[in-house]
């Protein structure tokens, strides 16, 4: 999923991303809401969980924007849960 969308300058635009969060262990997939979903995530055992916009976190890793770069999404297991708009 990236999903970041670049502008004319060569500047990174700000994206919501669609996330999502096993039911079992604590594990969530950060999607660009313009990206489609991966089909790991649609299937049993994963649930939506909220949005994350960038405008309004605070910081996001950079890691994120480098895998959705070249996978088109974002896994990770934080050590607290994000906060995410329902």
């Amino acid at each position: 999923m990236i999903a970041i969308r670049v502008a004319d300058r060569g500047e990174a635009t700000m994206a919501t991303y669609n996330v999502f969060r096993t039911t079992e262990i604590e594990f969530y997939c950060a999607v660009p809401e313009d990206r489609p979903v991966p089909a790991f995530v649609v299937s049993r055992g994963w649930e939506f969980s909220g949005k994350l916009d960038e405008r309004r976190t605070v910081k996001l890793p950079k890691s994120l924007k480098v895998a959705v770069r070249f996978n088109g999404f974002y896994i990770f297991h934080p050590f607290e849960p994000p906060k995410l708009a329902s």
